[in-house]
């Protein structure tokens, strides 16, 4: 009886040591990639500035897209934080191609998180389409060329309710009528 007391307690110790063990390797699988934070940070920090000195900041833009393609081809991706991190790097991008991977990378967050801010896959398919001379659907994009005023781009107001719109944490078309009258109130007011 002895003998029988002590396998259980042995095998039970060993089981609660491997499913520790599992749940320790699981978690550190689970830790957000510390250089795509790092990358993420740069990239929010280089438009923080006032004056941007845009072709130095586009060199960086584009170093960082191919280190960020670098950590996806090594599976080094594995948090809905690392695929919203590097969704941001190549929303940055310079043409579709950037854009649509943008849009990828953010979809795979929200199927791993459904709670992380999904404003940046309403942005991205936004630069996606108006890249491919399509229009936006959620009204985030906005341009100025030169003294001209803000302008909203381009926006297919058929596609997305403004209930979506609020959903992805994107403004109503009321809002966003708004938010271009103040843009162009404030650059009167600084003499532009």
């Amino acid at each position: 009886m002895k003998r029988i007391s002590l396998l259980i307690l042995i095998v039970t110790i060993l089981s609660c040591k491997t499913e520790k063990k599992q749940e320790s390797e699981k978690e550190i699988s689970e830790i957000d990639n510390a250089e795509l934070i790092e990358i993420y940070e740069n990239d929010q920090n280089d438009r923080k500035t006032d004056n941007i000195n845009w072709q130095e900041l586009n060199k960086r833009d584009s170093l960082r897209r191919v280190r960020v393609n670098e950590i996806i081809a090594l599976n080094k991706i594995k948090t809905a934080k690392d695929y919203k991190n590097a969704a941001m790097v190549f929303q940055h991008g310079n043409d579709s191609t950037d854009y649509g991977k943008a849009v990828r990378l953010m979809k795979k967050a929200i199927d791993l998180d459904s709670t992380i801010n999904k404003w940046l896959l309403a942005a991205t398919t936004d630069r996606y389409l108006l890249s491919k001379g399509e229009p936006q659907i959620y009204g985030t994009q906005f341009y100025k060329e030169g003294d001209e005023p803000w302008i909203l781009s381009e926006i297919d107001t058929t596609q997305i309710t403004d209930a979506e719109r609020i959903e992805y944490g994107v403004e109503t078309l009321a809002e966003q009528r708004l938010q271009v009258i103040k843009m162009n109130s404030e650059n009167q007011g600084h003499g532009h």
